[in-house]
């Protein structure tokens, strides 16, 4: 009898062993939304399948700031660690931040209450903590988010190799960056979420996988140039190991402004606020909807097709008390004043194809627009519109890259050139020749020349019959599967996806870029440049600087920066 009973109660518990292995996979993730008990609380995820199909867990929309509403609007972050007693529902994204997408939907979208992240990890108890990975979405600090499903930033394709991948959600634009140039708002509030975001990596991570030693932070853009900052900041030391770049810097005009101030007294004046004194204009502003400051926001807008001014970014903050950025960086550079990691920095073969682009989309209006006053066009894009020496540089050039005696639709190339090198090229050589001289640790610099099959000038309505290079963000496709182009089609594309997911996955784990379809990456040295042309047909390790760089002596006496 009591073997009878020991051989059923032993197929019971058989039983149930199948059945929690069938809920349960061999990497200890629930198939269904599992409730999770962790320090911080209790936390309910989502499972989700890799590129490859492997299985993995997210855990989106988790906070790691109080709500910036009410008096805490245009005020520093408050980090939070623990989420309280209920149970945290991250098995769907969080909302964007709240701002006005004036280059894709023209409309307003988000919320305020959106400092929050977004966690993709293999498990939660790996025999070894994994490397972290922290994106930073770009958007020109004005638009944009780290989400996968609602945006442009998938996990799949990073989460098909053994790390934690953590996406972020910072303030942009007025609620961001605004500043009345004083202590009662310097300024850099969404760099300062960014770093608060670092401070809930490095003190949470470990709960979901990861290794709070080895973070490695990313970003494109905007999101670059953030990474920049992050490597400027004393509010970030210690919080990451290794660092990418891509297609942004903190020298570009448009990532460093000098003009917030009077923007910011420009927004109270249109929304009926005093702009002296400075905590009464504020007291006012935060009164205001914040559907009723960006809808004043769209009126500032100078070009009717472009999103110039940006009028809100990052600046100088040296009214706060321990600034975010103490002096401008190239001096902070030369000063060793940084935070020395390993670095990967670099460009997309022609950056501003997709502003030519969307010059020559939706019946050429925008190109005619650029045609009547090009100058002025440069001049915002140097950011140098209060400058009273704005348009002669401005003029200068426009001169030594256009040839006037022949119609714009004949010179795109041109264009792409003279706007690449304002907006992009001129800033990121400058900073990877600056960290290669000054930095203790190696620093890596890349040229992107891979076409991909599908590219940003196509989805915004440019004309197929023109060839407008590889423009900006065009890497991101191969590196994220989002809302738009959902999977890769072309062998060229996997390939050159495999490549370019391997070389960053292997940078977070050790500091070397490494793939097996790439040459050996050799990093720069104070005596030596060196770049890899990534091109799944033909990856190259080049001697010298990328092909731009003769170009950029024009740009000498216009981009100028502190002397040492």
């Amino acid at each position: 009898m009591l073997a009878i009973f020991a051989f059923a109660m032993l197929k019971y518990f058989t039983l149930c062993y199948s059945i929690v292995h069938i809920l349960i996979g061999a990497d200890g993730f629930w198939l269904t939304e599992p409730m999770i008990a962790t320090p911080l609380g209790n936390i309910i995820g989502s499972l989700m399948y890799s590129a490859s199909g492997r299985r993995f867990q997210s855990f989106r929309g988790i906070p790691y700031a109080l709500p910036p509403i009410g008096k805490l609007r245009f005020k520093e972050p408050v980090y939070v660690g623990r989420w309280g007693n209920g149970t945290l529902d991250a098995s769907k994204e969080g909302p964007t931040c709240i701002q006005y997408d004036s280059f894709f939907t023209k409309m307003i979208r988000g919320k305020e209450d959106c400092l929050k992240l977004n966690i993709y990890t293999h498990s939660l108890k790996p025999e070894k903590l994994r490397s972290v990975m922290v994106w930073i979405h770009g958007g020109a600090f004005m638009m944009g988010s780290g989400n996968g499903d609602t945006d442009f930033y998938g996990p799949e394709y990073l989460l098909d190799k053994d790390i934690v991948l953590v996406t972020i959600n910072y303030r942009l634009d007025i609620f961001g960056f605004i500043s009345t140039e004083d202590s009662e708002a310097p300024g850099n509030y969404g760099l300062l979420d960014q770093a608060t975001a670092l401070k809930w990596v490095h003190n949470n991570i470990r709960y979901f996988g990861g290794d709070p030693n080895s973070v490695t932070i990313f970003g494109q853009s905007a999101g670059g140039a953030s990474v920049e900052f992050q490597m400027l900041s004393p509010y970030s030391k210690g919080l990451f190991h290794r660092a990418i770049a891509q297609s942004g810097s903190s020298m570009c005009p448009w990532s460093l402004m000098t003009n917030v101030g009077n923007y910011t007294k420009q927004l109270a004046k249109g929304l009926n606020c005093r702009t002296k004194p400075s905590y009464k204009m504020l007291r006012c502003l935060r009164s205001k909807n914040a559907r009723e400051i960006l809808n004043y926001r769209k009126k500032m807008k100078v070009f009717k097709n472009f999103s110039y001014p940006l009028a809100f970014g990052p600046r100088i903050d040296i009214e706060r008390k321990i600034p975010f950025i103490s002096h401008h960086p190239k001096l902070l550079i030369e000063r060793k004043q940084f935070n020395h990691v390993p670095y990967i920095t670099g460009a997309t073969a022609n950056e501003a194809g997709f502003i030519v682009a969307a010059m020559m989309a939706k019946g050429r209006k925008p190109l005619e627009e650029f045609r009547d006053n090009p100058s002025k066009f440069v001049r915002y894009s140097l950011t140098y519109e209060y400058r009273e020496d704005g348009e002669r540089l401005a003029d200068h050039v426009v001169h030594e890259h256009l040839n006037a005696s022949k119609p714009l639709n004949k010179q795109l190339v041109q264009i792409e050139q003279m706007l690449s090198d304002v907006n992009f090229f001129k800033c990121i050589d400058d900073s990877a020749d600056l960290f290669r001289r000054y930095s203790e640790q190696s620093t890596y610099h890349y040229h992107y020349t891979h076409r991909t099959h599908y590219s940003l000038s196509q989805f915004i309505g440019a004309p197929l019959d023109i060839d407008f290079g590889i423009g900006h963000a065009d890497e991101l496709v191969i590196m994220f599967p989002n809302m738009l182009f959902t999977s890769l089609t072309s062998y060229e594309d996997i390939t050159a996806s495999q490549a370019l997911v391997g070389l960053w996955t292997s940078f977070a784990a050790k500091g070397v870029p490494r793939s097996d379809l790439v040459p050996t990456w050799l990093p720069m040295t104070a005596e030596k440049r060196y770049y890899l042309n990534f091109n799944s047909r033909n990856h190259r390790l080049e001697d010298g600087a990328p092909p731009y760089k003769d170009r950029l002596s024009i740009l000498n006496q216009v981009l100028t920066y502190p002397i040492s």
